[in-house]
Order: C-alpha cells, then structure tokens, then sequence
C-alpha cells in the first residue's frame, strides 16, 4: 500500500500510462490531482516498456489509465528506430491478440482514453489479465471530451464515493453520444454504456 493512502486525508494512487505521445497524459495527471489523487505517470518508450506496464500484477494502483490515440488495429505506438522489438505490433499498433495473457493487473480498474479500444477483444484481454473493471471508448470520441469525462468520472468515484456504473453515467451525461464508453466488468465481456 502507497504511503499516500494512510494520510488523515488519503490520497487515491491512480497510474496514467502514456501510450505514444504524453501530452493528454500531463493533463490527465494535472486533472487527477486536482481531485485529490496522487498520480506515477508513465513514460514508456518502447512496446516492451507497454507490456511493462501492463503486467505489474497485485502491485499496480487500484486505477490505472491508457493515455493514447487508437485506431482499427489497436494503441498506436507509431514507429521506431532499428533494434527496438516491435513484434507485438501491427502497422505500428500494439492489438489485442498481443495482449492476451501479458496482461497481470489483478482486481485493477484500467480506463483507455484511445479510440476504438472499447471492444470485446480488447475487454478479453485485459478481462483475461484480471482486470476488474476495463472502460475504453467503443468509437471515435472527440479528443477534447475524453479530459472532461476522465475528471468527472474520478470526481464522482474518488471525491462522491459514487459507483463505477453511476460514475461512468454520470461522467458521459454532457455527451452521451460522443463518447460511447463502454464498461466491461468482472467475468462478464457483456458491454454496457454511460447511457
């Protein structure tokens, strides 16, 4: 247990990994602690460094967000220099069938901020991975909705102790039909949406 959790005003530590570039993730990681959370960034320069991140198991904060762009094959990670193992990768991608079983992230809550990762595929992996809780969105949200929405779900989880359905609810309530979260949980891949 982080240190943070024992103040006499305890601090929620929340993990952001920033996939490709870090720009949404320094807002993310401002946004957070403005709510309170203490937040470790991420930096990981390689898809190694990805799976890395992803495969922390019981150590990993309770919360952890994939700060990214996505697109039909998966995260885009982008090109690389010669020498760096991009095997996981697809037209510069990082797909689900390369997270399956690289994922160890018992009992955690992963939230993705990257477009199109809010598929069943995706949610089998990290579902397989022990994950919790897998929120991502199912479509192509406008980029600057997904800040809004990662602040008003932490305001309602961390700060009204409200539930990861109701947050989700209440989070997407001020465009619904732009972000299309969807929330997949336990054992259960069934996805359901912020409406």
């Amino acid at each position: 247990m982080m240190i943070d959790k024992s103040f006499s005003w305890p601090r929620e530590p929340i993990a952001i990994v920033a996939i490709g570039d870090s720009g949404e993730a320094l807002l993310l990681r401002a946004i957070l602690e403005s709510l309170g959370a203490v937040v470790l960034l991420h930096l990981p320069g390689t898809p190694d460094d990805v799976l890395k991140c992803l495969d922390q198991g019981a150590v990993a904060p309770e919360y952890i967000i994939l700060s990214g762009h996505g697109d039909d094959t998966g995260f885009v990670l982008g090109e690389f220099v010669e020498g760096i193992d991009t095997s996981a990768l697809v037209k510069g991608s990082l797909p689900p069938v390369s997270l399956m079983n690289r994922i160890d992230l018992p009992g955690k809550v992963v939230l993705s901020t990257a477009c199109l990762t809010g598929s069943e595929a995706f949610a089998q992996a990290f579902l397989s991975g022990g994950v919790r809780a897998y929120i991502a969105p199912a479509e192509y949200p406008d980029g600057a909705a997904i800040p809004l929405f990662v602040h008003g779900f932490f305001y309602h989880l961390l700060q009204k102790q409200a539930s990861l359905e109701e947050s989700l609810k209440l989070a997407s309530a001020f465009d619904e039909a732009e972000l299309a979260i969807a929330l997949f949980k336990g054992t259960n891949i069934e996805a359901s949406t912020g409406s």
